[in-house]
């Protein structure tokens, strides 16, 4: 299976970019046979660090923003058995950091980071010194923003400290001119001591995506740069890197948000395709997209489960935990195991994600700029809308819904507009993990939500009270961990929701033969065609329809 590592976008800050290199071109050549595993990881490695070498047959004129180069060195260390000890020996000449010695030091002013840099050559970093101190503004900046990710990360959610001990004591970072698109890497080898990784980040940050920093794009981008890496560093020293490098990924992107929530890099960069929104059918594990833009169900599970916290994680830091421990285990596993642990479960956990996701970018609950529901900034500019399969303006609705992977759902929206009720008969398929979850928003910007009670056959059914409501949803969920996809069919009618004493079918508050002598007129069909309450009262034995053994069962409650 090709494993498409980059998303092709068009740049939003143009800069003097080199002719960028397709890792899905590489991906798909290794697939065919047409390349040695060798090739492929050179060539990786090349668009990471020495384009030039890139072999022409994968080099495109596309800008191409791929952000993390962490995954080539996952994939490369994963690969290593198969690899010959040439390209090994080229691979860690590249990351043996040998040009350490002629760089400049700064010592972040948090004591926790070595950062080297040049200010002249292909790696040089801007020059500007605006308080002329010798240290080019570029460095100080992202100490900074290294050290106030320190503090978030490991000070205050507690996540693992990646190994420095010997050599300085400090960790170690760089700055490299990177390749097109590259806003960083964590290098599985060490400078000093005994340290597991290292830093590098680009020693420009120019020609990448627009985000909404106040500073800029350039200082955006190093800013979640810091957090991204820096969380890669943490992984290894927790799990070993043992998780698939989608998982990994998606963990990183969501420190972004912890770090620097506003400045949402990823979000406007790589969301509308294959993200929970855009494509809400595809299932949280799947693995043929980049990983970026799954970073949502994390910050579903922060915001949720740790309250939004910016200083504390800790339903994501018991994660770590755990997989620093049971690191041969499933991810899913793990994820369902500490939602156990807090409480819930992966299958509620996820069937209430689905929920906030359908009320996001122009049908979030958003008061005075303020999200009433969900994710804190699902009203915000660039916060995608996710996708509808179904759109019921007019009942009664007789429909299905098919192509649901396993952790995934398909949305449907219900038009309120002039309904009492709306009652919903759901059928999801036999011997699936599914659950069939409903939404209101309500007029005053309250949103009530919940699930349809469902067999073991996967059938239910219920009525939904829509009367003050703006809108409505029916959102099918395939809970499964593992499987192919799935579907459901349902219908939906409109309900009159009219409140009755079963049996009193004048409505007087008395039962007696008069109601009797109506209920059997309603059920052969005789005299004047009833109404909700007479239809709604005539379901004496509340069995869903109105016959004979409602007589039967009114007979013994006028005689009691």
């Amino acid at each position: 299976m090709v494993n498409r590592l980059l998303i092709i976008i068009s740049l939003l800050v143009t800069g003097n970019l080199l002719a960028s290199t397709s890792f899905t071109a590489i991906e798909a050549a290794f697939s065919r046979g047409d390349i040695s595993a060798d090739e492929m990881i050179l060539n990786k490695m090349y668009a990471l660090l020495d384009p030039e070498r890139v072999d022409t047959q994968f080099v495109t004129d596309e800008q191409i923003l791929y952000k993390c180069g962490t995954p080539i060195l996952m994939q490369y260390e994963r690969m290593l058995p198969q690899l010959s000890d040439e390209t090994i020996r080229i691979v860690n000449t590249y990351l043996d950091d040998s040009m350490r010695d002629l760089r400049s030091i700064y010592l972040s002013l948090g004591g926790h980071f070595s950062i080297d840099y040049l200010t002249t050559g292909t790696h040089a970093v801007p020059a500007a010194d605006t308080d002329v101190n010798g240290i080019p503004d570029y460095v100080e900046r992202a100490a900074e923003f290294l050290d106030f990710t320190w503090t978030q990360e490991l000070d205050s959610a507690g996540f693992g400290t990646p190994n420095h001990s010997g050599g300085d004591g400090r960790y170690n970072v760089s700055f490299e001119n990177l390749g097109p698109g590259f806003y960083g890497y964590c290098s599985p080898s060490g400078v000093d001591g005994s340290e597991l990784t290292h830093l590098v980040l680009s020693s420009t940050f120019s020609g990448m995506g627009g985000n909404d920093d106040p500073a800029g794009n350039v200082i955006g981008a190093m800013k979640v740069t810091c957090a991204h890496e820096f969380k890669h560093a943490s992984q290894r020293v927790n799990s070993g890197w043992s998780e698939t490098i989608y998982w990994n990924e998606l963990d990183a992107t969501w420190a972004e948000e912890y770090v620097f929530d506003y400045v949402n890099d990823s979000m406007h960069n790589f969301m509308g395709y294959g993200d929970p929104f855009s494509h809400p059918h595809w299932g949280l594990d799947n693995e043929d997209t980049h990983q970026y833009e799954d970073y949502p169900w994390e910050d579903f599970l922060h915001q949720r489960f740790d309250d939004n916290s910016y200083d504390s994680a800790p339903l994501i830091v018991a994660y770590w935990n755990w997989r620093s421990t049971h690191n041969s285990q499933s991810v899913m596993s793990s994820y369902n195991q500490v939602l156990i642990n807090a409480g819930s479960s992966f299958e509620e956990a996820f069937s209430e994600y689905v929920v906030w996701n359908f009320f996001t970018g122009s049908r979030a609950v958003v008061v005075g700029g303020v999200s009433q529901f969900g994710y804190d900034d699902a009203g915000i500019n660039g916060f995608p809308t996710a996708t509808l399969s179904a759109n019921h303006n007019t009942y009664p609705i007789n429909s299905s819904v098919t192509g649901i992977d396993n952790m995934a759902c398909k949305m449907i929206r219900l038009n309120t507009t002039n309904q009492m009720g709306l009652e919903i008969t759901f059928d999801g398929q036999d011997g699936v993990e599914m659950s069939a979850m409903w939404a209101i928003r309500q007029d005053d910007n309250t949103v009530d939500w919940g699930s349809i009670d469902l067999d073991g056959s996967n059938n239910g059914s219920i009525i939904l009270d829509v009367r003050d409501a703006s809108m409505a949803a029916l959102i099918p969920v395939v809970t499964q961990l593992t499987g192919s996809t799935y579907g459901a069919s349902y219908t939906i009618e409109q309900n009159s929701l009219a409140e009755c004493d079963p049996g009193d079918i004048n409505d007087d508050s008395n039962l007696d033969v008069s109601d009797l002598v109506r209920l059997v007129a309603i059920i052969l069909g005789n005299g004047l065609p009833p109404g909700d309450v007479e239809l709604c009262a005539a379901d004496v034995n509340d069995d869903g329809q109105s016959n004979v053994q409602d007589v039967v069962t009114l007979v013994d409650n006028i005689i009691q």
